[in-house]
């Protein structure tokens, strides 16, 4: 093939790869041995994701010839037992299609003979000779299925779905998970600011020395779903022990932890938390960030991080979003012997997640002075500027006097200081 031919099969590729599908593929979905649908047509480049029900199924490759046993080189997602038959399993797996040949798929469980009963799938399956109607008779009356011998996911991604502080809970839902080596652990973030953590069984809430294990760091959005995730990949099946290292309302001592495939007994998920809740605070996390995993903010990997020294990331300001503004009230007081406080101040300001500062101005009502009636005069509009900066949502209530300025944190109670 000359330069002219070599440069037009590259842009096709290219081209095929831009405009790749995606499709879903339910698998036992209301307790029907099937998968929905059974065939598919998808061009090179197309990913194909594969969703689990009840009870405990799997998506492995075969040879036309050999319908319900894998084939030498072919894909396995492993078995993934799940309860519901109507709500998917949050583990996925997804192939992504490598060439127009046709590809065979079965669900290798021999506990009701499910490829033999028909459970049987295939992607650009010929409409002439070697169809899919004889794939499924052929495995009618195939013998007994198997499986890869180490039983574990190859040629595809084999994905677990975890949502940190869903709803505004301090949890990690699930928390405690069992997964199979090579399964690749994905962390979705919600509001506030969380983190995912690796720690030892011995200490819940401080990092593995020497930045060893994985680490989040502080992915911070106002928005659910927030489009952010942390992905590691389990690399055996000893356990793995994380936590949240938010120290603003102590996270992983309110019991925000999880475990990946630990004990039944012993040092037990229900063990560690107890630890957690005695941990002395405040919790620690490595001073840089991503560690052990990837980020992604909408489908991109997030390489560099840039704010608390190299550990967080502000999601909306990535995504380029305004979050909702917040307001603030309270009573100002005048400075002594000025008067009387003036009426109730009420100010809205950005709700950032970045902690940054910011200073605005507010005009109070008068101030009023005791005249000598007996009765208070106006004399003069006071001006203060107000400051706001790390929590975010609070108050302050350093007073100024005449046109003077509030400093210190946002406090949520009114504004007292007075005269």
């Amino acid at each position: 093939m000359g330069f002219l031919g070599r440069t037009t099969a590259a842009l096709s590729l290219l081209a095929s790869i831009a405009a790749a599908k995606h499709y879903d593929v339910t698998v036992g979905k209301n307790g029907q041995l099937r998968f929905d649908p059974e065939t598919l047509v998808a061009e090179i480049g197309d990913t194909i994701t594969y969703n689990y029900f009840a009870r405990n199924h799997s998506v492995t490759q075969s040879s036309f010839e050999k319908p319900c046993q894998p084939e030498a080189g072919g894909f396995f997602s492993g078995f993934v037992p799940t309860e519901s038959p109507d709500v998917a399993s949050r583990t996925t797996f997804t192939i992504t299609v490598k060439d127009s040949k046709p590809i065979w798929v079965y669900c290798s469980q021999t506990n009701g003979n499910h490829c033999q009963s028909g459970m049987v799938h295939a992607i650009n399956a010929p409409s002439q000779g070697n169809t899919f109607a004889k794939f499924k008779d052929l495995a009618a009356i195939a013998p007994t299925s198997t499986s890869p011998p180490d039983g574990l996911p190859v040629g595809g991604i084999r994905k677990l779905h975890v949502d940190v502080g869903l709803n505004g809970t301090l949890t990690y839902s699930p928390n405690n998970i069992t997964e199979l080596p090579r399964t690749v652990v994905s962390f979705s973030f919600n509001p506030r600011n969380h983190t995912v953590t690796q720690s030892s069984f011995d200490k819940p809430c401080f990092p593995l020395p020497n930045n060893s294990g994985f680490s989040s760091g502080f992915i911070a959005t106002t928005q659910s779903p927030s489009g952010a995730t942390f992905e590691i990949v389990i690399p055996d099946t000893k356990p793995i022990w994380f936590y949240c290292g938010q120290v603003n309302g102590n996270h992983c001592q309110a019991g925000m932890v999880g475990s990946i495939n630990a004990p039944v007994v012993g040092n037990t998920l229900e063990a560690f938390i107890a630890k957690a809740k005695v941990a002395p605070p405040p919790s620690v996390i490595p001073p840089i960030a991503p560690l052990g995993g990837k980020v992604f903010v909408k489908g991109k990997e997030i390489l560099k991080f840039n704010l608390n020294g190299g550990n967080a990331i502000d999601v909306d300001q990535i995504l380029g979003i305004a979050p909702p503004p917040v307001t603030v009230s309270g009573t100002i007081y005048p400075p002594m012997g000025t008067g009387k406080p003036s009426t109730l101040v009420t100010v809205t300001r950005p709700n950032t997640a970045t902690y940054t500062t910011k200073t605005e101005t507010v005009t109070t009502k008068p101030y009023y002075t005791y005249g000598g009636e007996g009765e208070y005069k106006p004399t003069a509009t006071a001006t203060y500027s107000k400051g706001w900066g790390k929590g975010g949502d609070e108050a302050c209530d350093e007073e100024g006097s005449g046109s003077g300025e509030w400093s210190g944190e946002w406090k949520s109670k009114s504004w007292e200081k007075g005269y």
